[in-house]
């Protein structure tokens, strides 16, 4: 009898040790709430369960099924981030948030914390509107959802609020990357601009193409000046005349020196007879002398 009485308290020692280890079971807590199982769906379809439970402390703003039906039409990883919206990392009762609102009026979420938020996007903001009714939204909107009523708590670990709409962070449908599954049905924008980027199309009809079909160098290539001056060039004439008269000129030169030659032969030959007419007179002189 001691040693079952003994088994028998060790195994109820190890029943109430894995309930306070296991704390809550949000799944289990949502399911006694008809009106919340497309809420409680959601949870479990975005594996978020397991994260809200090992929690410590936790809110989770519940929608009912004809207002969450608003997102059904999204993508799983834009739900998971707004249902992740819906998780407040700290415990929040009415009382509370009544407190919250005045001190710190930004809750985090778990969609804050996951590291895909961009800057504040994952923050709750709690206020009071109207005659004091408790209201949460998202940082950067104007959209609010109100407090209905609490649904369960368990101080201070889990408390399950349930609110008018959803909260739904701004630009979250194109910050939230898309599913495996619709990556491949549709390509991402870069492909779509890849296909018909400014480069490819100044490449099919570059404007120094259409230089190129008709470029005026060409036409001048087909006709060119140069070629014409080439034909009959009046320099090359000239040159090729100049020759012939400086020839001739040479020629004339040379007739030059022989006439000037001629004409010293002249001047020699009337030297010389003047010369003899001299010596003749001189003898005729002498003749004279002698004979008287």
């Amino acid at each position: 009898m001691t040693f079952k009485s003994s088994s028998l308290l060790c195994i109820a020692f190890l029943l109430a040790f894995s309930s306070a280890v296991c704390g809550f079971d949000i799944t289990k807590m949502l399911e006694k709430e008809p009106d919340l199982s497309s809420f409680n769906k959601y949870i479990t379809e975005a594996k978020l369960a397991d994260q809200i439970n090992s929690r410590n402390t936790i809110t989770v703003l519940a929608v009912n099924n004809d207002a969450i039906s608003s997102i059904a039409g999204k993508s799983p990883e834009v739900i998971k981030a707004i249902i992740s919206t819906h998780v407040i990392l700290d415990y929040y009762d009415e009382k509370k948030l009544v407190e919250a609102q005045a001190s710190t009026p930004q809750l985090t979420t778990l969609y804050q914390s996951s590291g895909n938020a961009v800057k504040e996007q994952g923050f709750v903001k709690v206020s009071l509107i109207g005659e004091g009714e408790i209201a949460f939204s998202s940082v950067g909107s104007s959209d609010y959802s109100e407090l209905v009523k609490p649904i369960a708590s368990e101080p201070y670990n889990i408390s399950i609020l349930q609110v008018t709409k959803p909260i739904i962070p701004p630009g979250i449908d194109s910050q939230t990357a898309q599913s495996p599954q619709q990556a491949k049905a549709s390509p991402p924008t870069s492909s779509k601009s890849a296909k018909a980027p400014a480069p490819s199309k100044s490449a099919n009809a570059p404007a120094p193409s259409k230089s190129a079909k008709s470029p005026s160098p060409a036409n001048t290539s087909e006709a060119p000046a140069p070629s014409d001056t080439a034909a009959a060039p009046s320099p090359s004439e000239t040159v090729a005349e100049s020759p012939l008269d400086n020839a001739d000129a040479p020629a004339t030169a040379a007739e030059g020196p022989a006439a000037a030659d001629d004409g010293d032969a002249t001047s020699g030959s009337s030297s010389s007879s003047t010369v003899k007419m001299g010596l003749v007179a001189v003898m005729a002189f002498a003749s004279l002398f002698v004979v008287s």
